[in-house]
Formats: C-alpha cells, sequence, structure tokens
C-alpha cells in the first residue's frame, strides 16, 4: 500500500511574505486584519502554517483557530478555538458553561461572553503583539462571526494581527456581513488562485523524485493548479505504478489508463488500496464529522476497540487521516465529504442517530450528542427524553438553535406524559433565542390544551410577554392567574412580583404598590428571597416615582441583602433602583460605583435592564458636567442589547449635549420620537426638552416654552416625574424672558413640592433658582447657585449664576452682575457649553455688562492640551502598560468606552499607536 503523503509548501512565497510584513506592522503597534480566500484544497492553511513561523520570528504571540463543520450552531465555538490552551480563559469559558436556568435572554448572554473574549484578547495585546489566526472562517458561528466583526472596529489600536481564512463561496448571512465590513475597511486580502505552472512541476517533482516530463505535466493541468487535487492525483498515479523515471525525467507509462480527473475518482482509487474493513469503517466515520473518535465510532460500529484502532492507523498510514493537536481527523475536507457521500441518506441518518444515543451515557459534550440526535431525523426513545429533559437548561444556553429544534421535534413526538415539560422547555429555548413571539404563540396554543391550572405554563406566558414589551398583557395574565384559588404562596408571591413591576413600568402606582406590597408580604411570610425581591423592588419604584426617594433608598438597600442568597432573573435587578436614587439623592460618585456593579451583573446574569444601566450612567455623566465621558457612554452603548426602548434615548443625551456646545451632532431631527416602551416612559423629559432647546436656537422662546411647559403638564406623575424638575430652569428662564407669568408660577409651585418632598441640594436648588427668577431675586439666585454646587451639577449652578446677572445688571448693580457672569461663563465654558455662552452674553448686552476676566480659553482640538481630565487619566494608564480591560475596572467604565477614549487620545496626540503614547506624554515623540 502506498505511505502517507509528504507534502511540500511551493508557488506562495509571496503570499507569506505579505501575511508576514503586515505582521510586522501589527508588532509595531498598527494592529489590522487581514483576508486569506481560495477554493477548497488551493492551500489556505498551508499559506497560514508557513506565515506562523515568520510571525513568531517577529515576535507576535500565534493563536492559531479554526472553526468546525459541526459547530456551526455552537455558540462562540469558532472563536473560542483561540482560548483552547489558555488557562487564563477560565471566565470566559465560566460565561460558557453559565445559564443553568434557561429563560435568560440570549442577547444579554451572548453580549457578557462577547465582551469576555474582547477583554481576553485586549490582555493578551496588553502583554505584546499578537497574532490571531482562524481557519475555515465559512464554518463559523453566528456569535463568533459577531465578535469578529466587533475585533475589526478595534484591531486598529492595537498590536493585533487578525487573520481570517475562508472560502469564497458559499457564505452565510454573517459572512456577507463581516466580509463587507473587511472590504469597507480596505483590510489587505490575498485570494489565492491556482498554483503557477513552475510550482506546479516543482509540487509533482518533490512527490515523484524527479523532474515531471510534458506527459506527466499534461495530466497535472487537469487539476486546475488545485494542490491538494494535483496531489491526489499524482498520488494515484503512483499508487498505479504508471510513472516511469527516464534520465531524470517522470512521464506516465504509455500503457497505463490515465486517472480519473476528479478528485472523487482519485480517493476512490485509493481506497482500493485499504484493507476491506477500512472501506467499510472510514465513510461511515466520515459521515459522523472531521473528527474520528476512536472509541466512540467502535461503540457506534458495535465493533471491537482493536479492529478500529487498526482501520484508523491504516488511513492515518495512508494519508486519509492527519493528527491535529490532540485529535484524528480528515486530512481535508474534501476528503471526509468524498467518503461520506458513498453512504445512502438512510444509513447516515442512522448512524448519526445511533452515535447520540450511544453517547448519552459519555461524558461527550452534549451540544454533540444533540447534533447527533437532531441530525438522526427520527422520534427519540423515553431514555433520549429523559436526558434531554435533564440537560436542556444548559443546551439551551451552549447551542440554542440545536436545543430550539430538538426541543420542537420532541415535543411533536414524545407520549402524552412527557409532552408538557418538553412544551415548556421547547419555549423556554425560544424565549432564550429571543423569539419571544413564537414562544408566545407556542404557550398560547398549549394552553389551550391544558388545564387552566397550569401555574408553569402561564408564568411562561408571563415572561414571552414581558420581553416583547407587552407590559399590560403581563399584567392580564397575572390577574386571571391570582383569581384562581389553587396558587401556592410561592406562586401568589411571583405573580403578584411581576405583576406589580408591570404595573409600575405602566404608570399604574396605586395598583402597583397593592401588588408589591402583597408580594412583599408573602416574600417575607415563606422566606423566599425572590418574591421578597419583587416586592421590594415594586414598593421601592413606587416611593422613587412619588418622589420619596428616602424611602426608596431604604427598600433598595434590602433588596441588594435579599438577593445575596444567590436567586437569579433575568427580569430582576437589585442594583439599578439603589443606583436611581443615589443619583437624586446628589450621590452622584456612590452613584457611579453602582452602576457599574449593575451594569456587570446585567452582564453575568444576561439581565433585560442592562440597557437602563447604560442611560442611567450616560444621565449621571451629563449632570455631573462629565459630558465627554457621557458621549463615550452614548456611543458605547447604542449595541447593548435592550429590550425596553432605553438605547434611544442616549441619542437624546447626546443631541442635548450637542445643542449645548453648538456643534448639534447628532442631528437633533434624527433623534427618535417617544414611543410606549419603558425606556420613554422613564425618560420622557428628553425628547421635548431637545426639540425646545432647538426652537430657542433658531429664535423661537415662545415656541420652546410651551412644548416645556406641556411636557410638564403631561409628565407629571408618571415615571418621569422623579427627573422632570430636569427641564425646569428652562422653563423658568423662558417664561420670564417671553413674560408668562402663569408658566413661571407654576414651574415656582411644582419646583416646591418636589423639594418638600425631599430637600435634596438638587431639588431645594432648583426650587430657589425657580423662585429666584420669578420674584427678581439674585440673592435666592446665588443661593440656588450654592446648591447645585453642593449637588455637583456645574450646568444648573451656571444658570443660577446667568440668571442673576441678569437680574444685577437690571437693577444697575454692574459690578455684582459682571462677577455673576464670569461665573457662569467659567462654568459654561468648563463643559464646553458654547451655546450657553452665547446666550449668557447676549442677554447681558442690552444692559451694557461686558465679559470682566476672560476665563479659560476653548480647549485646543490637538496636541496634549486637547485631552480631556479623562482622557488624561486613560493615556497616563495606557502609558503604563495597562490593558483596556484593566483601565476600564480601574475607571468604572466599560472596555469600549476606554477605547473609544483611546482612540480619541491617539487622534489628538497624532499618533499611530498605544507604545507612542508614553512618548507623546513625556514630549519626547517627534
Amino acid at each position: 500500500m502506498q505511505g502517507p503523503l509528504t507534502s511540500v509548501f511551493v508557488g506562495r512565497d509571496a503570499e507569506v511574505e505579505r501575511v508576514v510584513s503586515i505582521g510586522r506592522r501589527a508588532a509595531e503597534g498598527q494592529g489590522t486584519v487581514m483576508l486569506v480566500e481560495g477554493e477548497p484544497g488551493i492551500g489556505k492553511t498551508a499559506l497560514l502554517d508557513a506565515a506562523v513561523a515568520g510571525l513568531a520570528a517577529d515576535g507576535l504571540s500565534v493563536r492559531r483557530g479554526a472553526a468546525k463543520e459541526l459547530q456551526r450552531q455552537v455558540p462562540f465555538a469558532a472563536v473560542c478555538s483561540w482560548l483552547d490552551s489558555d488557562r487564563g480563559s477560565d471566565p470566559v469559558r465560566a460565561l460558557l458553561r453559565s445559564g443553568d436556568r434557561a429563560g435568560d435572554g440570549a442577547a444579554t448572554h451572548e453580549f457578557a461572553i462577547t465582551e469576555a473574549i474582547l477583554d481576553q484578547i485586549d490582555t493578551w495585546c496588553a502583554s505584546g503583539p499578537v497574532a490571531l489566526i482562524i481557519d475555515d472562517v465559512h464554518w463559523a458561528d453566528r456569535q463568533s462571526l459577531a465578535v469578529l466583526n466587533r475585533l475589526c472596529g478595534v484591531v486598529g489600536d492595537v498590536p493585533l494581527l487578525l487573520v481570517l481564512a475562508t472560502r469564497p463561496l458559499p457564505r452565510n448571512t454573517g459572512l456577507v456581513a463581516l466580509t463587507a465590513e473587511l472590504l469597507e475597511r480596505r483590510a489587505p486580502t490575498i485570494r489565492l488562485g491556482a498554483l503557477p505552472e513552475p510550482a506546479a512541476a516543482e509540487l509533482v517533482r518533490h512527490m515523484v523524485g524527479a523532474a515531471p516530463g510534458p506527459g506527466l505535466m499534461r495530466q497535472v493541468v487537469g487539476a486546475g493548479g488545485n494542490p491538494l487535487y494535483i496531489t491526489e492525483l499524482v498520488a494515484s498515479l503512483l499508487r498505479d505504478e504508471a510513472i516511469t523515471v527516464v534520465a531524470d525525467t517522470a512521464d506516465p507509462t504509455e500503457l497505463a489508463d490515465g486517472p480519473s480527473a476528479s478528485l472523487a475518482g482519485a480517493i476512490a482509487q485509493r481506497l482500493e488500496f485499504l484493507s476491506r474493513s477500512a472501506r467499510q469503517v472510514l465513510p461511515m466515520a466520515a459521515a459522523l464529522g472531521p473528527t474520528v473518535y476512536v472509541a466512540e465510532l467502535a461503540a457506534v460500529l458495535d465493533s471491537p476497540i482493536l479492529e478500529i484502532w487498526k482501520v484508523v492507523t491504516e488511513a492515518t498510514d495512508g494519508g486519509l487521516l492527519t493528527r491535529a493537536d490532540s485529535e484524528l481527523v480528515f486530512r481535508h475536507d474534501l476528503i471526509r465529504q468524498v467518503l461520506a457521500d458513498q453512504l445512502p441518506d438512510s444509513l447516515r441518518a442512522g448512524l448519526l442517530r445511533r452515535a447520540g444515543q450511544i453517547l448519552l451515557a459519555t461524558d461527550a459534550p452534549i451540544e454533540r450528542i444533540a447534533y447527533y440526535l437532531l441530525a438522526g431525523e427520527n422520534e427519540l426513545d423515553k431514555p433520549t427524553l429523559d436526558w434531554l429533559v435533564a440537560v436542556a437548561d444548559k443546551l439551551i444556553v451552549r447551542a440554542p438553535e440545536i436545543a430550539v429544534q430538538l426541543l420542537r421535534r420532541a415535543a411533536d413526538t414524545a407520549e402524552f406524559g412527557m409532552r408538557p415539560v418538553l412544551l415548556r422547555l421547547h419555549a423556554q429555548a425560544l424565549l432564550w433565542n429571543g423569539r419571544a413571539a413564537e414562544a408566545e404563540a407556542l404557550v398560547r396554543t398549549a394552553l389551550l390544551n391544558r388545564p387552566e391550572d397550569d401555574i408553569e405554563l402561564r408564568w411562561l406566558l408571563m415572561q414571552a410577554c414581558h420581553a416583547r414589551g407587552d407590559l399590560r398583557e403581563v399584567v392580564a395574565v397575572a390577574e386571571k392567574t391570582l383569581a384562581a384559588s389553587n396558587l401556592t404562596d410561592a406562586d401568589a408571591g411571583r405573580f403578584h412580583g411581576l405583576s406589580g413591576l408591570n404595573n409600575v413600568f405602566l404608570g399604574r402606582i396605586d395598583a402597583a404598590e397593592a401588588a408589591g406590597a402583597q408580594a412583599l408580604a408573602i416574600g417575607d411570610a415563606i422566606e423566599n428571597p425572590l418574591v421578597t425581591g419583587y416586592g421590594l423592588l415594586t414598593v421601592g419604584a413606587v416611593r422613587y416615582t412619588q418622589g420619596y426617594l428616602d424611602e426608596a433608598l431604604e427598600l433598595s438597600s434590602r433588596i441588594l441583602a435579599v438577593s445575596e442568597s444567590g436567586f437569579g432573573s433575568y427580569q430582576f435587578d437589585p442594583y439599578i433602583l439603589y443606583a436611581h436614587c443615589l443619583i437624586e439623592l446628589d450621590r452622584l460618585d456612590d452613584a457611579e460605583a453602582v452602576l457599574h456593579k449593575a451594569i456587570g451583573h446585567s452582564r453575568r446574569i444576561h439581565g433585560i435592564y442592562l440597557g437602563a444601566s447604560v442611560v442611567a450612567k450616560a444621565r449621571l455623566y451629563v449632570l455631573n458636567g462629565r459630558w465627554d465621558d457621557a458621549l463615550m457612554e452614548c456611543a458605547s452603548g447604542q449595541s447593548v442589547p435592550d429590550a425596553f426602548g432605553y438605547t434611544p434615548i442616549l441619542q437624546g443625551l447626546s443631541a442635548l449635549i450637542g445643542i449645548h456646545r453648538g456643534t448639534f451632532l447628532p442631528d437633533p431631527d434624527t433623534v427618535p420620537v417617544p414611543d410606549d416602551q419603558l425606556g420613554s416612559n422613564g425618560n420622557g423629559q428628553f425628547y421635548p426638552w431637545i426639540k425646545a432647546l432647538m426652537l430657542e436656537t433658531h429664535g423661537d422662546p415662545r415656541g420652546a416654552l410651551d412644548l416645556l411647559v406641556d411636557a410638564q403638564q403631561r409628565l407629571v406623575g408618571g415615571l418621569t416625574a422623579p427627573t422632570l424638575y430636569y427641564i425646569f430652569p428652562d422653563i423658568a428662564r423662558l417664561a420670564v424672558d417671553v413674560g408668562d407669568e402663569k408658566a413661571a408660577r407654576s414651574v415656582v409651585v411644582a419646583s416646591a413640592e418636589m423639594a418638600r418632598r425631599q430637600p435634596t441640594a438638587a431639588r431645594t436648588g432648583t426650587a430657589l433658582l425657580c423662585r429666584g427668577v420669578a420674584e427678581r431675586d439674585p440673592a435666592i439666585l446665588r443661593g440656588a447657585a450654592a446648591d447645585f454646587r453642593k449637588a455637583g451639577r456645574p450646568l444648573y449652578e451656571a444658570q443660577a449664576y446667568e440668571n442673576a446677572a441678569l437680574l444685577f445688571a437690571a437693577d444697575g448693580r454692574g459690578s455684582d452682575a459682571r462677577g455673576a457672569l464670569d461665573a457662569a461663563v467659567e462654568l459654561y465654558t468648563g463643559l464646553g457649553a458654547s451655546w450657553d455662552t452665547a446666550r449668557a452674553v447676549a442677554r447681558m448686552r442690552p444692559y451694557g455688562i461686558r465679559r470682566g476676566v476672560r476665563g479659560p480659553r476653548n480647549r485646543p482640538k490637538s496636541g496634549r492640551a486637547a485631552l480631556t481630565d479623562t482622557e488624561r487619566k486613560v493615556a497616563a494608564l495606557v502609558a503604563e502598560g495597562f490593558s483596556n480591560s484593566d483601565i476600564a475596572a480601574q475607571m468604572f467604565l466599560s472596555r469600549r468606552t476606554i477605547q473609544s477614549h483611546v482612540s480619541n487620545i491617539l487622534a489628538k496626540l497624532g499618533v499611530g499607536s498605544r507604545r507612542d503614547i508614553a512618548a507623546a506624554l513625556s514630549g519626547t515623540h517627534p
């Protein structure tokens, strides 16, 4: 029998050098991504093999991975092939294994894992330049493609070379999007074509030990320059002893029949030299996938393991199998496909089904077992169904699409006794996959055929409606279920809790408080932390909405205590209410730390309130004057999974800052119009506020005031009530400017009542500002400024000084007016609020008041002086060698926000890589 083929890499020196040269640029800090394309067998893998040595020699840490056909539906399988040998990747693996209680949202779970993988890559890059190589990207799962797409956006700022190898066709939707992104970024691309004839001749010469003559080269031409085809075709001639060497020239024997011109024919011919046992076993092994597991194959075929091992050894010696890392795999997927195609479809299906059943008793990965069972296309027996029920929660997380399909088949074909539990698991799988509408339809259909007292189905129905944002239907289902008399206390408590929470979101405060109180009483009585938590969250949210912040804070602190029991629910966040209370109590530093915990918690448990926490953090930065940080959060938060419509508010906050700064970026006209989603309901003042300020910039203060007054009257008492006072200072100012005493009195009354309920510095300052403007008393406005300074709200402090300056000027107190104006302008300048500065100065012109001390100039656009305070902190940490992930942890910011800061720093300093930042800061950079 012909021995194993030896391979030689020829004709690709220029391509290898191109990969290595781009790697050198990455080692210097100029990261990039490149694409290697080519048909099957053209030499992509061999090219990567050859490039690895050069990259390593240039100082890059090389991590090699590949996507696998059998793992196309296993989330993150392709990119996690980089992690297999790295013990430091345990956080990623822990997240991949998490989610034993399926029903959590897949989008946030995927978001958390994506962030963890990117954090890991960031850590690698902080230690030195890295080359990440991934082969067979055409087999990559959807989630891995999303990670690769994200990497494309950050690769330029880190010492990273990302090499992706793929077939040109066919392409799934995710790969199309990724290649389009690479095209837009003008990523370097290597398209491997046919080997040039001299290189093909060199390959043949290596195989036969002599220069190929014209006859042999005519045979080789039929392989189209594909190295795999050439190798197999020449090997078939050698096996037939159809090549003779005369005078160091090799040509086909004159009487020999030429080999088949097809690869399939060449491989089939190779099989003829194998033993009968090998010819029978290898096609069946190929049908099971690209990796050969000897013990499993022996069990599936019911053959002695020694016999299977002999076949594997024979196939390895014959060049059909090879060892990759610690696994035996077919030398090329085309070889496997030719072998597998020899089996009838029915036999292949049977093998797959039997493989799945055999592996049930092993420690094989559950997703691989499920793949075999699904491919088997047959009914599942009782032991298999029992296994599926036992592992369903984990399978839903690890292989969501396989879980949906397998659970659907199981539920449709199982005996009646097991059908209810399988149906519920199928609904959970749909919920996890973000297919809430399908889950709702499935559950409603099931309820038609089930007794009305099927509590778990009704709980699933509430969760599906909640995930779709149909809050009214959640309450309706809860009320109908609670009317039944056969509920346990635990069931009644959770239904009251979720109903109460949704009533808060709907603005039904009285109903929410009643339901929350019942849940709280039940939870305390039966010591059920989840039910207690729902009760505390609901009643606390009611108190927060009513403006009683101290009581809301006390209730929310109790939530943190009961959550320590470890209960997990993606529809429950123990931190978010506490953070909101801290913001409104002017404890902004504490609130920032809690929001950092809230965001981390949501990512770990795949919570659905991640968008709410990101918006709260951006809002906090708007209030405390960290506007550049707010803009970073707004930009990086756009891709956060968001079930309730919070993230459009980020565009509103960006537009609000843009108006104050006079940049109008993003365009306020592009801000999404509020809808009936929870995000809009809880932040309803921002859209009319933006539109009103735009009207004012266009010379229509009357129209601006009308919009704000309408918002004040319309939103009072709703979810926006706790933060509605943000717009009161502008109402007070505009009301006086246009002479609307009714509007001025209205905002005085509203702000006074708000301060009475909770006299924080910010609320008292707002009440003083509104009263001082209405009563034309600059002393009251100075008191307002002092309160705003205490609250840490520079924009409002500046507005108090601006209004005081106007009143001082009207009273003829020019020195006091000039001092107040200078104080206002200094604060506005620190924020970059050029529009407010221009307005304040313009309001003083009729009184002949000009600015005294000019204050700080606007920040330059480039150089070290252009860096914001936050950017200077980030730059210093980058210069010390910290990774983006490390900096994010220290500064309570997201890694993507830090990445945005680093990009800005590089642009402002005019340098091309992180390693140049230290030199630029020290002034040694050219």
